[in-house]
């Protein structure tokens, strides 16, 4: 069964990526900071055992060039609208298909791998989010119903989604719990040495 991750990842533009670390550190930290997490992210994503990574974005940008990685544009106003778009298109050429974060600094390939083989048994796998949301969701086919009426941005994002499922008798997997990069304290809790590098840079 052909595998395929969907890295999805802003633009990095200056004052349009991480604007709650901003707030504190300054638009450059920031915009720094997104980079490093997606270097990150995408190359723990190409050392996984997916067949193919690409790379899902908001508008054409020159720095995703670097990653030898298909890129796409993502489609649609509201975060379930882009990924249900993603999802289906992925689906449409590869069996079983991963969305994951860009700022899911805590994925590893063996948890992608993991995901990966859980869609060998299940309909939907997911990577609950110590915020409430989710930091990866797979499929084996599209269930646009799965991003509808959810509270995108809220501490909601996974009780809601773990209703549709049960509503709607999609089988599921949780894997452990994860964690992403969204504010300073995440940075100072979860990855102080990326919290160094950012103050290297503004010192």
């Amino acid at each position: 069964m052909s595998t395929l991750i969907q890295v999805f990842a802003k633009a990095p533009l200056a004052g349009r990526v991480k604007t709650r670390i901003a707030k504190t550190l300054g638009e450059t930290a920031a915009l720094n900071l997104h980079k490093l997490l997606c270097d990150h992210i995408i190359q723990v994503a190409q050392t996984s055992q997916a067949d193919e990574v690409e790379i899902w974005t908001t508008e054409p940008n020159a720095y995703f060039d670097v990653f030898a990685a298909p890129v796409w544009i993502q489609q649609g106003r509201e975060l379930g609208t882009r990924m249900s778009f993603s999802l289906r298109h992925g689906l449409s050429r590869f069996d079983r298909v991963l969305i994951i974060g860009g700022d899911a600094y805590s994925l590893t390939p063996d948890y992608l791998n993991q995901a990966l083989s859980a869609l060998q048994e299940t309909d939907v796998v997911l990577g609950p989010a110590e915020d409430g949301g989710y930091v990866l969701v797979g499929a084996t086919q599209t269930w646009p119903v799965l991003f509808q009426k959810v509270p995108w941005g809220t501490a909601d994002v996974m009780g809601a989604t773990l209703d549709i499922m049960l509503a709607n008798g999609i089988g599921f997997h949780l894997l452990p719990e994860q964690w992403d990069i969204d504010t300073l304290d995440d940075l100072r809790k979860h990855a102080p040495d990326l919290l160094q590098q950012l103050e290297d840079t503004i010192n």
